[in-house]
Protein backbone atom coordinates (compact mmCIF):
# COMPACT_ATOMS: atom_id res chain seq x y z
CA UNK A 1 0.00 0.00 0.00
CA UNK A 2 1.47 3.54 -0.66
CA UNK A 3 2.46 5.87 1.90
CA UNK A 4 -0.16 8.73 2.12
CA UNK A 5 2.54 11.36 2.19
CA UNK A 6 3.27 10.04 -1.60
CA UNK A 7 0.14 9.64 -2.93
CA UNK A 8 -0.55 13.24 -1.52
CA UNK A 9 2.53 14.30 -3.21
CA UNK A 10 2.01 12.87 -6.92
CA UNK A 11 -1.45 13.14 -6.84
CA UNK A 12 -1.78 15.81 -9.18
CA UNK A 13 0.58 14.59 -12.48
CA UNK A 14 0.63 11.61 -14.64
CA UNK A 15 4.17 10.74 -13.96
CA UNK A 16 2.95 10.94 -10.33
CA UNK A 17 0.50 8.40 -10.46
CA UNK A 18 3.13 6.15 -12.48
CA UNK A 19 5.21 6.62 -9.67
CA UNK A 20 3.28 5.20 -7.16
CA UNK A 21 3.10 2.21 -9.25
CA UNK A 22 6.92 1.44 -9.27
CA UNK A 23 7.89 -1.61 -6.92
CA UNK A 24 9.95 0.96 -4.89
CA UNK A 25 11.00 -1.28 -2.35
CA UNK A 26 13.53 -3.30 -4.86
CA UNK A 27 15.34 -0.15 -5.47
CA UNK A 28 18.10 1.07 -2.97
CA UNK A 29 15.06 3.99 -1.77
CA UNK A 30 13.25 1.34 -0.77
CA UNK A 31 9.53 2.07 -0.01
CA UNK A 32 7.87 5.13 0.40
CA UNK A 33 7.04 5.03 3.88
CA UNK A 34 10.73 4.66 4.47
CA UNK A 35 12.04 7.49 2.93
CA UNK A 36 13.86 10.55 4.41
CA UNK A 37 12.38 13.50 5.44
CA UNK A 38 14.71 15.12 3.05
CA UNK A 39 13.56 12.91 0.61
CA UNK A 40 10.16 13.83 0.80
CA UNK A 41 10.14 17.29 0.72
CA UNK A 42 12.56 16.92 -2.67
CA UNK A 43 9.31 14.56 -3.88
CA UNK A 44 7.26 17.39 -3.11
CA UNK A 45 8.80 20.03 -4.50
CA UNK A 46 9.32 17.79 -7.84
CA UNK A 47 5.46 16.45 -8.25
CA UNK A 48 4.31 20.26 -7.37
CA UNK A 49 5.46 22.34 -10.38
CA UNK A 50 4.81 22.22 -13.96
CA UNK A 51 8.42 22.94 -14.62
CA UNK A 52 10.86 20.25 -15.87
CA UNK A 53 12.27 18.84 -12.02
CA UNK A 54 14.34 15.68 -11.70
CA UNK A 55 16.26 14.42 -8.63
CA UNK A 56 18.55 11.31 -8.13
CA UNK A 57 18.72 9.98 -4.86
CA UNK A 58 20.84 6.90 -2.84
CA UNK A 59 24.34 5.02 -3.58
CA UNK A 60 22.78 4.27 -7.02
CA UNK A 61 21.01 7.99 -7.93
CA UNK A 62 17.99 6.45 -8.23
CA UNK A 63 15.53 8.81 -10.95
CA UNK A 64 12.66 10.50 -9.66
CA UNK A 65 10.81 13.08 -12.46
CA UNK A 66 7.69 14.88 -13.13
CA UNK A 67 5.47 15.47 -15.74
CA UNK A 68 8.20 18.31 -17.32
CA UNK A 69 10.86 16.01 -17.29
CA UNK A 70 9.11 13.61 -18.92
CA UNK A 71 9.37 15.29 -22.37
CA UNK A 72 12.49 15.38 -22.79
CA UNK A 73 12.98 11.70 -21.89
CA UNK A 74 11.15 11.34 -24.90
CA UNK A 75 8.93 7.85 -25.64
CA UNK A 76 12.23 5.60 -25.43
CA UNK A 77 13.49 6.52 -22.03
CA UNK A 78 10.34 7.10 -20.36
CA UNK A 79 9.25 3.41 -20.00
CA UNK A 80 11.22 1.96 -16.85
CA UNK A 81 13.25 5.27 -16.22
CA UNK A 82 11.82 5.84 -12.71
CA UNK A 83 13.22 4.21 -9.65
CA UNK A 84 16.22 3.32 -12.21
CA UNK A 85 19.93 4.18 -11.66
CA UNK A 86 20.73 7.67 -13.70
CA UNK A 87 23.81 5.52 -15.03
CA UNK A 88 21.57 3.56 -16.78
CA UNK A 89 18.83 5.52 -18.30
CA UNK A 90 21.08 8.38 -19.47
CA UNK A 91 24.13 5.58 -20.42
CA UNK A 92 25.20 6.97 -23.58
CA UNK A 93 25.43 10.52 -22.26
CA UNK A 94 26.82 9.11 -18.68
CA UNK A 95 30.37 10.21 -19.87
CA UNK A 96 29.17 13.77 -20.55
CA UNK A 97 27.34 14.10 -17.66
CA UNK A 98 27.99 11.51 -14.88
CA UNK A 99 31.37 13.92 -13.73
CA UNK A 100 28.42 17.16 -13.28
CA UNK A 101 26.58 14.54 -11.04
CA UNK A 102 30.01 13.48 -8.90
CA UNK A 103 31.24 16.95 -8.56
CA UNK A 104 27.85 18.21 -7.00
CA UNK A 105 27.98 14.91 -4.94
CA UNK A 106 31.92 15.35 -3.90
CA UNK A 107 31.85 19.42 -3.01
CA UNK A 108 28.50 20.29 -1.99
CA UNK A 109 28.41 22.95 -4.60
CA UNK A 110 25.92 23.31 -7.81
CA UNK A 111 27.22 23.19 -11.23
CA UNK A 112 24.87 24.61 -14.11
CA UNK A 113 25.34 25.29 -17.90
CA UNK A 114 23.85 26.49 -20.80
CA UNK A 115 22.80 24.94 -24.07
CA UNK A 116 24.89 22.06 -23.18
CA UNK A 117 25.26 19.93 -26.27
CA UNK A 118 24.28 16.12 -25.80
CA UNK A 119 23.67 13.23 -27.92
CA UNK A 120 20.70 10.91 -26.69
CA UNK A 121 18.83 7.97 -27.96
CA UNK A 122 15.52 8.90 -26.69
CA UNK A 123 13.08 8.20 -29.34
CA UNK A 124 14.59 5.19 -31.09
CA UNK A 125 17.92 7.13 -32.78
CA UNK A 126 20.53 9.25 -31.87
CA UNK A 127 19.72 12.57 -31.54
CA UNK A 128 21.15 16.16 -30.95
CA UNK A 129 20.09 18.04 -27.91
CA UNK A 130 20.94 21.35 -25.87
CA UNK A 131 20.06 21.63 -22.78
CA UNK A 132 20.40 24.68 -20.12
CA UNK A 133 20.16 23.29 -16.47
CA UNK A 134 20.90 23.88 -12.57
CA UNK A 135 22.54 20.95 -10.48
CA UNK A 136 22.57 21.34 -6.75
CA UNK A 137 23.13 19.26 -4.13
CA UNK A 138 20.27 17.35 -1.73
CA UNK A 139 21.16 16.77 1.98
CA UNK A 140 19.87 13.79 3.97
CA UNK A 141 18.48 14.51 7.58
CA UNK A 142 21.64 14.55 9.32
CA UNK A 143 22.87 17.13 6.87
CA UNK A 144 24.63 15.17 4.44
CA UNK A 145 24.69 15.21 0.39
CA UNK A 146 22.43 12.09 -0.19
CA UNK A 147 21.73 13.31 -4.35
CA UNK A 148 20.79 15.94 -7.03
CA UNK A 149 18.33 17.94 -7.76
CA UNK A 150 18.56 18.80 -11.50
CA UNK A 151 15.80 21.83 -12.56
CA UNK A 152 16.30 21.82 -16.36
CA UNK A 153 15.22 23.20 -19.81
CA UNK A 154 15.14 22.27 -23.21
CA UNK A 155 16.78 24.77 -25.50
CA UNK A 156 17.35 22.68 -28.61
CA UNK A 157 14.78 24.37 -30.55
CA UNK A 158 16.29 27.74 -29.92
CA UNK A 159 19.87 26.56 -30.11
CA UNK A 160 19.05 25.05 -33.68
CA UNK A 161 16.73 27.96 -34.77
CA UNK A 162 19.83 30.23 -34.20
CA UNK A 163 22.51 28.38 -35.87
CA UNK A 164 19.77 27.47 -39.14
CA UNK A 165 19.32 31.82 -38.99
CA UNK A 166 23.14 31.91 -38.88
CA UNK A 167 23.84 29.91 -41.94
CA UNK A 168 21.49 31.54 -43.93
CA UNK A 169 23.26 34.83 -43.30
CA UNK A 170 26.34 33.43 -44.10
CA UNK A 171 25.23 31.33 -47.33
CA UNK A 172 23.84 34.29 -48.44
CA UNK A 173 27.34 36.03 -48.42
CA UNK A 174 28.50 33.08 -50.29
CA UNK A 175 26.87 32.88 -53.13
CA UNK A 176 28.61 33.88 -56.20
CA UNK A 177 27.27 37.04 -58.36
CA UNK A 178 28.43 35.09 -61.44
CA UNK A 179 27.69 31.49 -63.45
CA UNK A 180 30.16 30.45 -65.30
CA UNK A 181 29.29 26.55 -64.95
CA UNK A 182 27.88 24.95 -62.45
CA UNK A 183 30.48 23.54 -60.65
CA UNK A 184 32.83 26.95 -60.15
CA UNK A 185 29.11 28.11 -59.49
CA UNK A 186 28.49 25.66 -56.48
CA UNK A 187 32.17 25.39 -54.95
CA UNK A 188 31.60 28.23 -52.41
CA UNK A 189 28.28 27.09 -51.20
CA UNK A 190 29.63 23.48 -50.67
CA UNK A 191 32.37 25.19 -48.38
CA UNK A 192 29.81 26.77 -46.35
CA UNK A 193 27.17 24.04 -46.19
CA UNK A 194 30.06 21.79 -45.08
CA UNK A 195 30.14 23.56 -41.71
CA UNK A 196 26.66 23.15 -41.61
CA UNK A 197 25.34 20.81 -38.38
CA UNK A 198 22.46 20.62 -40.53
CA UNK A 199 23.43 19.07 -43.71
CA UNK A 200 24.65 15.79 -44.04
CA UNK A 201 25.09 15.82 -47.54
CA UNK A 202 25.33 18.62 -50.48
CA UNK A 203 25.77 17.75 -53.49
CA UNK A 204 25.70 19.70 -57.42
CA UNK A 205 24.79 17.42 -60.69
CA UNK A 206 25.21 18.39 -64.04
CA UNK A 207 22.07 17.84 -66.45
CA UNK A 208 23.94 18.01 -69.40
CA UNK A 209 24.45 15.11 -70.57
CA UNK A 210 22.37 11.68 -70.80
CA UNK A 211 21.88 11.48 -67.51
CA UNK A 212 23.21 13.62 -64.40
CA UNK A 213 26.58 13.41 -62.93
CA UNK A 214 27.96 14.91 -60.02
CA UNK A 215 30.18 17.65 -60.15
CA UNK A 216 30.61 18.77 -56.89
CA UNK A 217 29.81 17.57 -53.03
CA UNK A 218 30.65 17.63 -49.35
CA UNK A 219 29.26 14.09 -46.77
CA UNK A 220 29.45 10.69 -47.25
CA UNK A 221 28.72 9.34 -50.95
CA UNK A 222 24.93 8.95 -52.26
CA UNK A 223 22.81 6.34 -51.56
CA UNK A 224 20.18 4.30 -53.54
CA UNK A 225 17.28 6.41 -52.75
CA UNK A 226 19.21 9.34 -53.85
CA UNK A 227 20.28 8.66 -57.37
CA UNK A 228 16.30 7.32 -57.53
CA UNK A 229 15.04 10.90 -56.68
CA UNK A 230 17.79 12.85 -59.26
CA UNK A 231 16.35 10.46 -62.01
CA UNK A 232 12.63 11.34 -61.14
CA UNK A 233 13.85 14.95 -61.25
CA UNK A 234 16.07 14.77 -63.87
CA UNK A 235 12.73 13.77 -66.09
CA UNK A 236 10.21 15.58 -64.32
CA UNK A 237 11.83 18.92 -63.72
CA UNK A 238 10.05 19.14 -60.24
CA UNK A 239 11.29 19.33 -56.72
CA UNK A 240 11.26 16.64 -54.89
CA UNK A 241 11.09 16.65 -51.09
CA UNK A 242 11.32 13.50 -49.30
CA UNK A 243 12.35 10.98 -46.24
CA UNK A 244 15.08 13.53 -45.18
CA UNK A 245 16.50 14.97 -48.52
CA UNK A 246 15.51 17.94 -51.22
CA UNK A 247 16.10 17.41 -54.53
CA UNK A 248 15.14 20.79 -56.08
CA UNK A 249 16.14 21.19 -60.18
CA UNK A 250 17.98 24.38 -60.66
CA UNK A 251 16.29 26.76 -63.51
CA UNK A 252 18.80 28.47 -65.56
CA UNK A 253 17.55 31.62 -66.26
CA UNK A 254 19.36 33.16 -69.06
CA UNK A 255 18.90 30.20 -71.38
CA UNK A 256 15.80 28.77 -70.29
CA UNK A 257 15.34 24.98 -68.63
CA UNK A 258 17.31 23.21 -65.68
CA UNK A 259 20.84 24.47 -65.39
CA UNK A 260 21.27 21.54 -62.87
CA UNK A 261 20.41 19.40 -59.87
CA UNK A 262 20.97 20.81 -56.14
CA UNK A 263 20.82 17.90 -53.39
CA UNK A 264 20.55 18.30 -49.61
CA UNK A 265 20.51 15.58 -47.20
CA UNK A 266 19.33 16.01 -43.42
CA UNK A 267 21.25 15.41 -40.20
CA UNK A 268 20.04 11.72 -38.72
CA UNK A 269 20.41 13.58 -35.58
CA UNK A 270 17.60 15.66 -35.80
CA UNK A 271 13.89 14.40 -36.29
CA UNK A 272 12.17 14.53 -39.77
CA UNK A 273 9.55 16.79 -39.39
CA UNK A 274 7.86 20.39 -41.54
CA UNK A 275 10.30 22.08 -40.02
CA UNK A 276 13.71 20.54 -40.83
CA UNK A 277 11.91 20.02 -44.38
CA UNK A 278 10.98 23.92 -44.42
CA UNK A 279 14.78 24.45 -43.59
CA UNK A 280 16.54 22.49 -46.36
CA UNK A 281 13.95 23.86 -48.96
CA UNK A 282 14.78 26.98 -48.10
CA UNK A 283 18.68 26.87 -48.56
CA UNK A 284 17.57 25.12 -52.00
CA UNK A 285 15.70 27.80 -52.65
CA UNK A 286 18.84 30.36 -51.46
CA UNK A 287 21.02 28.73 -53.89
CA UNK A 288 18.79 28.64 -56.71
CA UNK A 289 17.30 31.96 -56.83
CA UNK A 290 20.85 33.19 -55.83
CA UNK A 291 20.86 37.49 -56.29
CA UNK A 292 17.24 37.00 -58.48
CA UNK A 293 15.81 35.97 -55.47
CA UNK A 294 16.53 38.17 -52.75
CA UNK A 295 12.85 39.13 -51.48
CA UNK A 296 12.27 35.11 -51.08
CA UNK A 297 15.27 34.75 -48.93
CA UNK A 298 14.91 38.12 -46.80
CA UNK A 299 11.10 36.63 -45.95
CA UNK A 300 12.86 33.37 -45.39
CA UNK A 301 15.17 34.94 -42.79
CA UNK A 302 12.50 37.05 -40.91
CA UNK A 303 10.50 34.40 -40.53
CA UNK A 304 13.04 32.36 -38.39
CA UNK A 305 14.21 35.42 -36.93
CA UNK A 306 11.14 35.72 -35.25
CA UNK A 307 10.98 31.98 -34.22
CA UNK A 308 14.49 32.33 -32.58
CA UNK A 309 13.17 35.49 -30.87
CA UNK A 310 9.92 33.39 -29.54
CA UNK A 311 12.32 30.48 -28.80
CA UNK A 312 14.76 32.86 -27.00
CA UNK A 313 12.03 34.71 -25.23
CA UNK A 314 9.83 31.51 -23.95
CA UNK A 315 13.55 30.37 -22.15
CA UNK A 316 13.73 33.75 -20.42
CA UNK A 317 10.36 33.10 -19.30
CA UNK A 318 11.11 29.50 -18.44
CA UNK A 319 14.18 30.17 -16.75
CA UNK A 320 11.85 33.07 -14.71
CA UNK A 321 9.17 30.81 -13.56
CA UNK A 322 12.11 28.19 -12.55
CA UNK A 323 13.21 30.53 -9.60
CA UNK A 324 9.73 32.00 -8.91
CA UNK A 325 8.34 28.69 -8.17
CA UNK A 326 10.76 27.50 -6.34
CA UNK A 327 10.76 30.77 -3.90
CA UNK A 328 6.89 30.08 -3.85
CA UNK A 329 7.48 26.16 -2.94
CA UNK A 330 9.54 27.23 -0.22
CA UNK A 331 7.86 29.67 1.54
CA UNK A 332 6.43 29.19 4.39
CA UNK A 333 2.93 31.49 5.47
CA UNK A 334 2.54 32.18 9.52
CA UNK A 335 0.91 30.07 11.61
CA UNK A 336 0.14 31.76 14.83
CA UNK A 337 -1.51 29.77 17.53
CA UNK A 338 -4.74 28.45 17.03
CA UNK A 339 -4.79 29.36 13.37
CA UNK A 340 -3.40 26.98 10.73
CA UNK A 341 -2.79 28.34 7.08
CA UNK A 342 -2.03 27.18 3.90
CA UNK A 343 -1.17 28.45 0.73
CA UNK A 344 -0.96 27.30 -3.32
CA UNK A 345 0.59 29.13 -6.29
CA UNK A 346 0.08 27.37 -9.75
CA UNK A 347 1.08 29.07 -12.85
CA UNK A 348 -0.82 28.93 -16.09
CA UNK A 349 0.09 25.42 -17.33
CA UNK A 350 -0.11 25.61 -20.70
CA UNK A 351 1.91 28.19 -21.93
CA UNK A 352 3.91 28.95 -18.26
CA UNK A 353 3.34 33.01 -18.99
CA UNK A 354 4.70 34.35 -16.09
CA UNK A 355 1.20 35.90 -13.83
CA UNK A 356 0.83 38.58 -12.01
CA UNK A 357 -1.07 36.53 -9.18
CA UNK A 358 0.26 36.32 -5.82
CA UNK A 359 -0.59 35.48 -1.85
CA UNK A 360 0.86 36.81 1.36
CA UNK A 361 0.77 36.47 4.94
CA UNK A 362 2.09 37.98 7.82
CA UNK A 363 1.89 39.03 11.48
CA UNK A 364 1.35 42.40 12.24
CA UNK A 365 3.67 43.67 15.63
CA UNK A 366 0.35 43.86 17.32
CA UNK A 367 -0.30 39.99 17.08
CA UNK A 368 -2.70 40.48 14.10
CA UNK A 369 -2.13 38.00 11.10
CA UNK A 370 -3.11 39.37 8.03
CA UNK A 371 -3.73 38.01 4.36
CA UNK A 372 -3.51 39.06 1.25
CA UNK A 373 -4.77 37.59 -2.36
CA UNK A 374 -4.49 39.60 -5.08
CA UNK A 375 -3.93 39.38 -9.33
CA UNK A 376 -1.83 42.24 -10.97
CA UNK A 377 -3.82 42.97 -15.34
CA UNK A 378 -1.27 41.40 -17.54
CA UNK A 379 0.28 38.24 -17.93
CA UNK A 380 4.14 39.24 -18.83
CA UNK A 381 7.13 39.86 -17.39
CA UNK A 382 6.05 43.69 -16.40
CA UNK A 383 2.75 42.27 -14.79
CA UNK A 384 5.15 40.16 -12.82
CA UNK A 385 7.28 43.09 -11.69
CA UNK A 386 4.63 45.11 -10.85
CA UNK A 387 3.00 42.45 -8.63
CA UNK A 388 6.21 42.34 -6.71
CA UNK A 389 5.95 46.42 -6.42
CA UNK A 390 2.44 46.14 -5.29
CA UNK A 391 2.90 42.96 -3.23
CA UNK A 392 5.74 44.85 -0.94
CA UNK A 393 3.13 48.13 -0.49
CA UNK A 394 0.44 46.18 0.65
CA UNK A 395 2.64 43.96 3.07
CA UNK A 396 4.87 47.43 4.18
CA UNK A 397 1.77 49.56 5.03
CA UNK A 398 -0.01 46.36 6.56
CA UNK A 399 2.40 45.79 8.86
CA UNK A 400 3.61 49.30 9.84
CA UNK A 401 0.79 51.15 9.89
CA UNK A 402 -1.56 48.25 12.10
CA UNK A 403 -4.62 49.89 10.48
CA UNK A 404 -7.43 48.31 9.55
CA UNK A 405 -8.04 46.94 5.64
CA UNK A 406 -9.87 49.12 4.19
CA UNK A 407 -7.56 52.28 5.26
CA UNK A 408 -4.17 49.83 3.93
CA UNK A 409 -5.71 49.60 0.75
CA UNK A 410 -6.17 53.42 0.59
CA UNK A 411 -2.58 54.39 1.66
CA UNK A 412 -1.75 52.26 -0.90
CA UNK A 413 -3.94 53.71 -3.32
CA UNK A 414 -2.10 56.97 -2.53
CA UNK A 415 1.22 55.76 -2.96
CA UNK A 416 0.56 53.64 -6.10
CA UNK A 417 -0.72 57.26 -7.46
CA UNK A 418 2.37 59.58 -5.34
CA UNK A 419 4.59 57.58 -6.43
CA UNK A 420 3.85 57.12 -10.63
CA UNK A 421 3.49 53.24 -10.45
CA UNK A 422 1.57 53.84 -13.77
CA UNK A 423 -1.27 52.56 -16.22
CA UNK A 424 0.31 49.06 -15.19
CA UNK A 425 -0.15 49.45 -11.12
CA UNK A 426 -4.14 48.07 -11.60
CA UNK A 427 -4.54 44.76 -9.76
CA UNK A 428 -7.68 43.41 -7.56
CA UNK A 429 -7.00 42.33 -3.78
CA UNK A 430 -8.65 41.40 -0.93
CA UNK A 431 -6.75 41.80 2.47
CA UNK A 432 -8.32 40.20 5.83
CA UNK A 433 -7.23 40.90 8.65
CA UNK A 434 -7.85 38.03 11.70
CA UNK A 435 -8.91 40.05 15.36
CA UNK A 436 -10.19 38.74 18.25
CA UNK A 437 -12.03 40.92 21.54
CA UNK A 438 -11.76 39.43 24.77
CA UNK A 439 -15.29 38.05 24.79
CA UNK A 440 -14.84 36.27 21.89
CA UNK A 441 -11.67 34.42 22.84
CA UNK A 442 -14.18 33.06 25.82
CA UNK A 443 -15.97 31.59 23.24
CA UNK A 444 -13.52 30.50 21.06
CA UNK A 445 -14.71 33.05 18.08
CA UNK A 446 -12.97 35.51 16.07
CA UNK A 447 -13.72 38.28 13.36
CA UNK A 448 -12.22 38.05 9.84
CA UNK A 449 -12.54 42.15 9.00
CA UNK A 450 -11.42 42.50 5.07
CA UNK A 451 -11.98 44.96 2.02
CA UNK A 452 -12.43 43.54 -1.22
CA UNK A 453 -10.40 46.26 -4.37
CA UNK A 454 -12.47 44.61 -7.10
CA UNK A 455 -12.08 40.68 -6.18
CA UNK A 456 -13.70 37.82 -5.80
CA UNK A 457 -15.41 36.92 -2.74
CA UNK A 458 -13.93 34.74 0.09
CA UNK A 459 -15.54 31.46 0.50
CA UNK A 460 -16.27 30.63 4.11
CA UNK A 461 -16.70 26.96 4.95
CA UNK A 462 -18.05 26.36 8.42
CA UNK A 463 -17.59 23.74 11.03
CA UNK A 464 -20.51 21.67 9.65
CA UNK A 465 -20.10 21.63 6.59
CA UNK A 466 -22.14 24.56 5.05
CA UNK A 467 -20.36 26.85 2.50
CA UNK A 468 -21.47 30.73 2.87
CA UNK A 469 -20.18 32.78 -0.55
CA UNK A 470 -18.82 35.95 1.43
CA UNK A 471 -20.30 38.73 -1.15
CA UNK A 472 -20.54 41.94 0.05
CA UNK A 473 -19.86 45.56 -1.68
CA UNK A 474 -16.79 45.44 -3.91
CA UNK A 475 -14.74 48.56 -4.08
CA UNK A 476 -12.99 49.43 -7.22
CA UNK A 477 -9.94 47.82 -8.40
CA UNK A 478 -6.75 48.97 -6.31
CA UNK A 479 -4.88 51.67 -8.41
CA UNK A 480 -7.22 53.38 -9.94
CA UNK A 481 -7.70 56.17 -8.06
CA UNK A 482 -6.49 57.81 -5.01
CA UNK A 483 -9.19 59.39 -3.56
CA UNK A 484 -11.43 56.09 -3.31
CA UNK A 485 -12.93 55.65 0.21
CA UNK A 486 -12.87 52.06 0.70
CA UNK A 487 -15.50 49.73 2.95
CA UNK A 488 -14.73 46.66 4.99
CA UNK A 489 -16.71 43.72 6.30
CA UNK A 490 -16.74 41.31 9.27
CA UNK A 491 -17.95 38.09 10.13
CA UNK A 492 -17.10 36.26 12.78
CA UNK A 493 -15.17 32.47 12.76
CA UNK A 494 -15.29 29.89 15.21
CA UNK A 495 -13.51 26.94 15.91
CA UNK A 496 -13.00 24.72 13.15
CA UNK A 497 -14.16 27.26 10.28
CA UNK A 498 -11.80 27.72 7.34
CA UNK A 499 -11.72 30.89 5.04
CA UNK A 500 -10.87 30.53 1.40
CA UNK A 501 -9.26 33.53 -0.46
CA UNK A 502 -8.40 32.88 -4.54
CA UNK A 503 -7.58 34.44 -7.47
CA UNK A 504 -9.78 34.46 -10.47
CA UNK A 505 -7.81 31.81 -12.23
CA UNK A 506 -9.56 29.36 -10.01
CA UNK A 507 -13.01 29.98 -10.94
CA UNK A 508 -12.87 31.87 -14.37
CA UNK A 509 -13.61 29.68 -17.44
CA UNK A 510 -14.11 30.12 -20.86
CA UNK A 511 -17.70 29.92 -21.90
CA UNK A 512 -19.12 29.92 -18.47
CA UNK A 513 -21.08 32.38 -16.20
CA UNK A 514 -19.21 33.84 -13.15
CA UNK A 515 -21.91 33.41 -11.14
CA UNK A 516 -22.01 29.35 -12.16
CA UNK A 517 -18.32 28.70 -11.62
CA UNK A 518 -18.47 30.30 -7.81
CA UNK A 519 -21.31 27.93 -7.36
CA UNK A 520 -19.00 25.54 -8.26
CA UNK A 521 -16.55 25.98 -6.06
CA UNK A 522 -18.75 26.19 -3.17
CA UNK A 523 -19.94 22.63 -4.34
CA UNK A 524 -16.30 21.67 -4.60
CA UNK A 525 -15.68 23.04 -1.13
CA UNK A 526 -18.59 21.33 0.79
CA UNK A 527 -17.04 18.27 3.22
CA UNK A 528 -14.01 19.96 3.08
CA UNK A 529 -14.49 20.72 6.88
CA UNK A 530 -13.94 16.80 7.93
CA UNK A 531 -9.97 16.55 6.34
CA UNK A 532 -6.94 18.90 7.03
CA UNK A 533 -6.74 21.91 5.31
CA UNK A 534 -4.49 20.65 2.72
CA UNK A 535 -7.63 18.60 1.30
CA UNK A 536 -9.21 22.03 0.80
CA UNK A 537 -6.70 23.13 -1.40
CA UNK A 538 -7.03 19.83 -3.01
CA UNK A 539 -10.48 19.67 -3.59
CA UNK A 540 -10.72 23.31 -4.98
CA UNK A 541 -8.33 22.55 -7.36
CA UNK A 542 -9.37 18.84 -8.28
CA UNK A 543 -12.86 20.07 -9.05
CA UNK A 544 -12.23 23.53 -10.50
CA UNK A 545 -8.95 22.67 -12.63
CA UNK A 546 -9.13 19.11 -13.87
CA UNK A 547 -6.93 19.64 -16.69
CA UNK A 548 -4.20 22.32 -17.26
CA UNK A 549 -5.54 26.08 -15.99
CA UNK A 550 -5.51 29.59 -19.18
CA UNK A 551 -4.41 31.03 -16.42
CA UNK A 552 -2.30 31.45 -12.89
CA UNK A 553 -3.90 30.79 -9.71
CA UNK A 554 -3.10 31.83 -5.92
CA UNK A 555 -4.97 30.32 -3.35
CA UNK A 556 -4.98 31.23 0.90
CA UNK A 557 -7.00 28.67 2.70
CA UNK A 558 -6.92 29.65 6.76
CA UNK A 559 -8.60 27.39 9.34
CA UNK A 560 -9.46 28.59 13.11
CA UNK A 561 -8.54 26.06 15.75
CA UNK A 562 -9.93 25.49 19.24
CA UNK A 563 -8.25 27.57 22.15
CA UNK A 564 -7.13 25.06 24.27
CA UNK A 565 -5.33 23.43 21.83
CA UNK A 566 -2.38 23.87 18.88
CA UNK A 567 -3.92 23.32 15.70
CA UNK A 568 -3.09 19.39 14.44
CA UNK A 569 -0.32 20.05 12.38
CA UNK A 570 1.08 23.66 12.84
CA UNK A 571 4.45 24.51 13.03
CA UNK A 572 6.30 26.55 15.72
CA UNK A 573 6.84 29.93 14.49
CA UNK A 574 10.20 30.92 15.67
CA UNK A 575 10.04 34.19 18.11
CA UNK A 576 6.00 34.26 17.28
CA UNK A 577 4.42 36.06 20.00
CA UNK A 578 1.04 37.12 18.78
CA UNK A 579 -1.05 35.69 21.40
CA UNK A 580 0.51 37.85 23.83
CA UNK A 581 0.32 41.22 21.59
CA UNK A 582 -2.96 43.52 22.18
CA UNK A 583 -4.26 44.86 19.72
CA UNK A 584 -4.57 48.80 18.71
CA UNK A 585 -8.47 48.69 19.82
CA UNK A 586 -7.25 47.22 23.89
CA UNK A 587 -8.79 43.58 22.31
CA UNK A 588 -6.28 40.70 22.09
CA UNK A 589 -6.04 40.28 18.10
CA UNK A 590 -4.71 36.86 15.99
Amino acid sequence: MDAEWFVDATAQCAVGRQAREVAWERTPLGPPDEWPEALRHAVRLCFSTQFPVMLVWGPDLTLIYNDGYEEMLGTAKHAGALGAPAAVVWAEIWDEVGPLFDEVLRTGRASSDRDLHLVMNRSGYDEETFFTFSYSPLRDDDGRIAGVLDISTETTLAVVNQRRLAMLGELQGALPTTFTDLATFGRPVLDVLAGSPDVARAAFYDVRGARPRVVGSVGPEAEPAETRLVERVFRTRQRIVSQGLVVKPLRDALRGGVAGILVLRASPLRPWDRDYARYLAGLAATVGAALRDAVRLRTTMDALRLRVERSEEQTAQMREVALALQQAVLTEPPEPDHLQVSVHYQPAALDRDIGGDWYDGFVTPDGATTLVVGDVVGHDLAAAVMMGQLRGLVRAIGYDSGASPARVLERVDAAVQGLALGSGAIATVILARIEQRPEQRRRGARTVRWSSAGHLPPMLVRADGRVDTLTRRNDLPLGLSSGTVRTEHTVELYPADTLVLYTDGLVERRGHNLRDDLADLARALEGTHRGPIEEVVEAALTRMLPGPGEDDVALVVLRTGPEDAPVPGTAEMPGDTSAELPSERGAPVA
